[in-house]
């Protein structure tokens, strides 16, 4: 009898694994036939990207304690808004696919400035302030003080892959990435969230709440979506620890790298960003379709043999219906 129970909770969890991976495949696979999709979440990587950059070279620092983290609060915040608010107007182009409606960039970015930026505010906060309370104790596990740093290439770089001053002054820290796993996870629950907010006009207390209810209900599919996503995020980054691991021996014999290939790290760092953000997103979003399909068919059958939302299908039915 136990070895039955233990071999019926290995096909679960095997059962749930295959659901994760067909739904962040046909993540992978739909943005090849929409990259367009990316351009709100690239956007939003610029943004973040300027305001580290103001932060890191810029920004005078308060003689004040509470206002210098009042401000650094502020900038932390400006830039979680910036990326739901991006993460929200994809979700306004998925849904006009599932509705059948022509693609227009112009209504997805109408609909999610009109409401759906508003209601993402809290959910903005509540994010902003777990990050906050990360980014201070990753400041105090490092050796780099409060001083300003020299604009650079090599700094810019490093600064975008959170190594501010490189691998000597920043090496690995297991609390350091615990915080950071820790991070994604809150951060992959709220694009969770997104989706009530932008599909079904909910607001971001019930949104999160329904996210979270989803979680505790299929844990094996989200936390399939999140090794997924974390071992695509350690693939795409390779050839950047490859890289910061030559310039730290480059360092250490007086050699630098050519300026050449801190143009191509950086603009690297955007494009993995980028994925990044839209796997965990999609995938989330994926998700959260197949709940909604799944209930609106009255909760029947069990939702592993329920059919997976296919945006695929609905891409191609759209261009057939156009022309």
């Amino acid at each position: 009898m136990a070895e039955s129970v233990a071999a019926s909770r290995r096909d679960v969890g095997e059962s749930s694994f295959s659901q994760g991976w067909r739904l962040f495949k046909s993540a992978i696979i739909f943005i090849f036939r929409k990259p367009a999709f990316l351009i709100p979440i690239f956007i939003s990587w610029v943004v973040v990207g300027a305001v580290t950059f103001y932060i890191r070279y810029w920004w005078i620092y308060p003689d004040s304690n509470g206002l210098f983290f009042l401000e650094l609060f502020g900038f932390i915040l400006l830039m979680t808004y910036v990326i739901f608010v991006a993460n929200l107007m994809l979700l306004e182009l998925i849904k006009q696919l599932e509705d059948d409606q022509q693609v227009s960039f112009g209504k997805a970015l109408a609909a999610t400035i009109s409401s759906d930026s508003i209601k993402v505010i809290p959910l903005a906060i509540f994010f902003a302030i777990a990050w906050f309370i990360i980014v201070i104790i990753q400041a105090l596990t490092r050796k780099s003080r409060r001083n300003r740093a020299e604009p650079s290439l090599r700094d810019a770089a490093q600064t975008l892959a959170g190594i501010p001053g490189g691998l000597s002054v920043n090496p690995f820290s297991w609390l350091r990435l615990g915080l950071r796993m820790f991070e994604k996870m809150l951060r992959m629950t709220i694009f969770l969230a997104l989706p009530a907010i932008a599909w079904e006009h909910e607001g971001s207390f019930s949104a999160f709440k329904k996210a979270v209810s989803i979680v505790k209900k299929y844990p094996l599919q989200f936390l399939s979506e999140y090794g997924l996503t974390l071992v695509a995020g350690t693939i795409m980054a390779i050839p950047l620890i490859i890289i910061f691991l030559l310039d730290s021996l480059g360092q250490s014999t007086g050699g630098t790298l050519p300026n050449i290939i801190w143009y191509w790290v950086i603009f690297y760092e955007g494009v993995i960003w980028t994925l990044g953000i839209y796997l965990e997103q999609m995938s989330m979003a994926l998700l959260y379709l197949w709940q909604m399909k799944y209930e609106s068919n009255g909760n029947t059958p069990d939702l592993s043999t329920f059919n997976k939302p296919d945006l695929l299908e609905n891409l191609r039915a759209l261009k057939s219906s156009q022309i």
